[in-house]
């Protein structure tokens, strides 16, 4: 679990559109309407909460806020959106959004370590595959680069077919879509922090081969160019 966070508002209208991000979200909304539309978004109607799984994109995807807002999202490693979907609608789900409604949503003092240590425990039950742990590993010490999928492959023991298969259905993504999304955010990040913005700098430091392949991948990711996510009022 990367961040929780939770946000309130007597009468919210607002709608915004996000750059595919690298991690999988998972949202408990007990307020009026809140939608998120886009790829890979799973919704199911609990007894306390409105719930919303949104994994992993290769486009801009739209939130959209009306009415009472009061809602509470879970950031999530990217390989989280498999083991949220066989939990989806169970008992374990129903509890934690009664811990979140008691502890976070009703509470005068808003604490996220009973919420924090439940979902913890539902993961405890759903083992994360190994081979998801090693690959992260290796794409956070390699250039992300051709052939990566084949070098990785040849350090585990399942075939590449049967490694892609099983990515998917955790990740959403395919291998290669995650490596692009993961050069994309990487790239978003020196835009954020660079003092000196070169596009061909940045393309380079972030695993692009040249800087048109790094402007039409981003446009795609992101729905606007690497420039306009420098100057937000431009998009």
């Amino acid at each position: 679990m990367n961040l929780i966070w939770y946000g309130y508002d007597s009468n919210l209208s607002i709608e915004s559109s996000h750059y595919a991000a690298l991690f999988t979200e998972l949202i408990f909304n007990y307020g009026d309407t809140f939608s998120v539309s886009g790829q890979n978004v799973e919704y199911y109607s609990g007894s306390q909460s409105y719930q919303i799984i949104s994994g992993l994109k290769t486009r801009p995807f739209i939130t959209k806020i009306s009415g009472t807002y009061r809602s509470v999202g879970i950031l999530l490693k990217p390989y989280c959106f498999g083991i949220l979907m066989n939990n989806f609608g169970t008992k374990n789900f129903e509890q934690l959004s009664e811990v979140i409604q008691e502890t976070i949503i009703a509470s005068e003092k808003p604490t996220f370590k009973k919420a924090e240590k439940h979902l913890l425990d539902i993961f405890t039950k759903n083992q994360i595959d190994l081979d998801f742990i090693r690959f992260e590993e290796f794409i956070s010490r390699s250039n992300l680069s051709k052939g990566s999928i084949r070098d990785f492959n040849a350090s585990i023991s399942i075939s590449q077919k049967g490694f892609i298969q099983k990515f998917k259905k955790y990740y959403c993504l395919t291998p290669n879509e995650y490596f692009q999304l993961n050069k994309v955010n990487q790239a978003i990040d020196l835009i954020e922090n660079e003092t000196c913005f070169n596009l061909t700098d940045i393309a380079l430091k972030s695993g692009f081969y040249d800087q048109s392949h790094f402007i039409r991948t981003f446009n795609k990711f992101c729905g606007y160019s690497p420039k306009q996510h420098l100057i937000p009022s431009k998009r």
